[in-house]
C-alpha cells in the first residue's frame, strides 16, 4: 500500500514509541480477560487519532476499559478502580485532559459544552453571553461518550463537527479543540436512519460479547475481573504518561512525510489487489458500502497495524503485508447479525491471508 522504505524509515524512528503501545496493550489485556480485540482496536485509534466505538451488552466492562486506558496514559487522574460511578464522574471534571458522559435523548448541548455564564451577562458594566467552558469536551484531549446514539439530533449534530474538524462552533464563533482521541459505548449498533452519519465517523467499530460458557473461559474471567474490581495493587496509572506525546510525534511525522512527497501510495504494492478484492467482496455482501472516505482514513490504520505488527515481531524493517488488512474487517464493518457477520469476516480473513 505505501512504498516499503517509507513505512521503514517510520518504523525505525517510532521504535521506542510502538514498543511503548505493546507495553500498553499487554498491560490492558492482563487486566481484561478475552478483550485482545477490543485493546488493539484501542491501540491504533490511540495511534491514528480516529474514533472508536465498541458496542456490546451491558456488562462487558466497554466502559472500565476506556477509563484504565485513560488510566494509564495519565489524563484520568483516579484510577478507576478505585472510584465508584458517581466519585469518578466528578473527579473527571477536574482534569481537563479528560472528559466523561453518559449520554440521554434528554442530555442537552450545554452539559457537553458548558452553560452560559448568568454572572456575566447580569454584569451591569459589560454584560456579555459567555460559556463557563472549564471542564468542559472542548477543552479535553480524549473524550469518552457513554451511550453516544442516544443523544438528541442537537447533540448529534454538534458532534459532527466536533469529530471531523475537531473544533467547536459557538454562535458563529469557531474554536479550536485539542481533541486527540474520542471513544463511545454503545449497546447496540445504530438502527435509525437519523444517526448514520455519526455513525459513520466512528471510523473503528469494537464488537463486544459476554464470555462464553465454558469452564476455563468462566475460570479466567472470574479470575481477571474480581481483581479489576477488588485489588487495589498499583494499576500502573499514569506509568505510559508519556505516550500521548510520543504519539503526537508519529502523527506530525506521517503529515510531514506525506506532505514532502515521501509517503506516498505504491501502485505495485503487495497489499493493493488484496485490498480491491476485499473491497469487492464486502460490497457485494453488503457488508459496508466502504465509501472512499473510509478507505482513506483506514489507510492510516493499516499502517499502524503493520507497525505493530513488525514491532511484535522484531523485525529489522517494516512494511504493509495483505495480512494487515485484516483490521478492516474486524474493525471496519456496519451492522449486520453477528453470527453471520462473525463467519464472513473469517472467510474474508482467510482469504487474505491466503493470497498473501
Amino acid at each position: 500500500m505505501f512504498t516499503p522504505a517509507a513505512v521503514t524509515a517510520i518504523y525505525k524512528s517510532n521504535r521506542a514509541m510502538l514498543d511503548r503501545v505493546l507495553d500498553l496493550e499487554k498491560a490492558l489485556i492482563g487486566r481484561f480477560y478475552g478483550m485482545e480485540e477490543a485493546v488493539r482496536c484501542m491501540m491504533l485509534s490511540a495511534m491514528t487519532g480516529e474514533a472508536m466505538v465498541m458496542i456490546g451488552p451491558p456488562g462487558t466492562a466497554k466502559s472500565r476499559l476506556i477509563r484504565a486506558f485513560c488510566s494509564l496514559i495519565g489524563v484520568l487522574d483516579h484510577d478507576p478502580r478505585e472510584q465508584d460511578t458517581a466519585t469518578l464522574a466528578g473527579a473527571t471534571r477536574k482534569d481537563e485532559r479528560y472528559f466523561e458522559y453518559l449520554l440521554t435523548q434528554f442530555t442537552e448541548p450545554s452539559e457537553l459544552f458548558g452553560y452560559f455564564d448568568l454572572s456575566k451577562l447580569m454584569d451591569p458594566k459589560d454584560p456579555r453571553l459567555e460559556r463557563n467552558v472549564i471542564g468542559q469536551m472542548q477543552r479535553a484531549e480524549v473524550v469518552f461518550l457513554d451511550e453516544v446514539f442516544n443523544a438528541s439530533s442537537a447533540i448529534l449534530n454538534a458532534l459532527l463537527t466536533f469529530m471531523n474538524e475537531r473544533k467547536f462552533h459557538d454562535r458563529g464563533v469557531v474554536y479550536p479543540t485539542p481533541l486527540k482521541m474520542l471513544f463511545g459505548a454503545t449497546n447496540h449498533a445504530p438502527r435509525e436512519e437519523g444517526l448514520g452519519a455519526v455513525y459513520d465517523r466512528f471510523l473503528l467499530r469494537c464488537r463486544m460479547e459476554n464470555a462464553p460458557a465454558g469452564h476455563d473461559a468462566l475460570s479466567r474471567l472470574l479470575s481477571a475481573a474480581w481483581t479489576e474490581t477488588h485489588s487495589h495493587a498499583d494499576a500502573g496509572q499514569g506509568h505510559f504518561k508519556d505516550l500521548p506525546g510520543t504519539l503526537q510525534t508519529y502523527r506530525d511525522m506521517i503529515e510531514t512525510m506525506t506532505t514532502e512527497g515521501k509517503l506516498v501510495v505504491d501502485p505495485l504494492g503487495k497489499a493493493l489487489p488484496q485490498l480491491a478484492a476485499m473491497v469487492a467482496m464486502v460490497r457485494s455482501r453488503e457488508l459496508s458500502e466502504m465509501s472512499n472516505r473510509r478507505l482513506v482514513k483506514f489507510s492510516a490504520i493499516v499502517l499502524a497495524e503493520a507497525l505493530l505488527r513488525s514491532a511484535q515481531a522484531k523485525a529489522a524493517e517494516a512494511e504493509v503485508l495483505p495480512r494487515d488488512l485484516g483490521v478492516i474487517l474486524t474493525y471496519g464493518l456496519d451492522q449486520g447479525d453477528p453470527g453471520a457477520l462473525s463467519k464472513m469476516r473469517q472467510e474474508l480473513l482467510l482469504a487474505c491471508v491466503n493470497r498473501g
